[in-house]
Protein backbone atom coordinates (compact mmCIF):
# COMPACT_ATOMS: atom_id res chain seq x y z
CA UNK A 1 0.00 0.00 0.00
CA UNK A 2 3.01 1.94 0.62
CA UNK A 3 4.58 1.42 -2.65
CA UNK A 4 1.34 2.08 -4.35
CA UNK A 5 0.74 6.19 -2.98
CA UNK A 6 4.48 7.42 -3.42
CA UNK A 7 2.72 9.83 -6.08
CA UNK A 8 0.53 11.59 -3.39
CA UNK A 9 3.73 12.71 -1.17
CA UNK A 10 5.63 13.39 -4.16
CA UNK A 11 3.01 15.85 -5.24
CA UNK A 12 2.47 17.48 -1.73
CA UNK A 13 6.09 17.85 -1.34
CA UNK A 14 6.28 19.90 -4.90
CA UNK A 15 2.93 21.95 -3.85
CA UNK A 16 4.99 22.84 -0.15
CA UNK A 17 8.16 23.50 -2.43
CA UNK A 18 6.20 26.24 -4.73
CA UNK A 19 3.98 27.67 -2.35
CA UNK A 20 7.17 28.33 -0.22
CA UNK A 21 8.39 29.99 -3.46
CA UNK A 22 5.55 31.85 -4.35
CA UNK A 23 5.34 33.48 -0.17
CA UNK A 24 8.86 34.42 -0.46
CA UNK A 25 8.31 36.13 -3.56
CA UNK A 26 5.43 38.16 -2.39
CA UNK A 27 6.83 39.39 1.00
CA UNK A 28 9.68 40.73 -1.51
CA UNK A 29 6.63 42.36 -3.47
CA UNK A 30 5.29 43.22 0.24
CA UNK A 31 8.94 45.13 1.25
CA UNK A 32 9.10 46.86 -2.35
CA UNK A 33 5.59 48.49 -1.93
CA UNK A 34 6.23 49.55 1.82
CA UNK A 35 9.90 51.18 0.76
CA UNK A 36 8.14 52.89 -2.54
CA UNK A 37 5.06 54.45 0.45
CA UNK A 38 8.08 55.49 2.41
CA UNK A 39 9.33 57.36 -0.15
CA UNK A 40 5.98 58.94 -1.24
CA UNK A 41 5.45 59.59 1.95
CA UNK A 42 8.67 61.74 2.39
CA UNK A 43 8.62 63.54 -0.79
CA UNK A 44 4.87 64.57 0.41
CA UNK A 45 6.49 66.44 3.59
CA UNK A 46 8.74 67.86 1.69
CA UNK A 47 6.19 69.17 -1.12
CA UNK A 48 3.79 70.53 1.82
CA UNK A 49 6.72 72.21 3.62
CA UNK A 50 7.35 73.63 -0.07
CA UNK A 51 3.44 74.63 -0.55
CA UNK A 52 3.29 75.99 2.95
CA UNK A 53 6.51 78.34 2.32
CA UNK A 54 4.91 79.23 -1.01
CA UNK A 55 1.83 80.43 0.46
CA UNK A 56 3.63 82.41 3.63
CA UNK A 57 5.54 84.04 0.29
CA UNK A 58 2.16 85.29 -1.20
CA UNK A 59 0.38 85.95 1.67
CA UNK A 60 3.23 88.50 3.12
CA UNK A 61 3.39 90.09 -0.73
CA UNK A 62 1.81 93.21 0.58
CA UNK A 63 3.57 93.51 3.91
CA UNK A 64 6.61 96.55 3.38
CA UNK A 65 8.84 94.63 5.28
CA UNK A 66 8.58 91.64 3.31
CA UNK A 67 9.41 93.40 0.27
CA UNK A 68 12.10 94.93 1.39
CA UNK A 69 13.94 92.02 2.97
CA UNK A 70 13.14 90.27 -0.56
CA UNK A 71 14.96 93.23 -2.25
CA UNK A 72 18.04 93.24 0.41
CA UNK A 73 18.55 89.34 -0.14
CA UNK A 74 17.55 88.83 -3.67
CA UNK A 75 18.36 92.01 -5.47
CA UNK A 76 21.20 93.18 -3.03
CA UNK A 77 19.10 96.83 -2.87
CA UNK A 78 20.50 99.08 0.28
CA UNK A 79 17.97 101.39 2.12
CA UNK A 80 18.97 104.56 2.24
CA UNK A 81 21.41 105.54 4.91
CA UNK A 82 22.90 101.84 5.34
CA UNK A 83 26.37 101.12 3.96
CA UNK A 84 27.08 98.04 1.47
CA UNK A 85 29.47 96.09 2.13
CA UNK A 86 31.43 93.43 -0.39
CA UNK A 87 33.60 90.29 0.82
CA UNK A 88 36.26 88.91 -1.28
CA UNK A 89 36.98 84.85 -1.28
Amino acid sequence: MCNSNWWVLLFCSVNIFVFASAIHGKKREVQNVIEHIDSLESEKVLACAVQQDLQLRIASQNDPAWIEMVLMQELGVVPEGFVKVHFTK
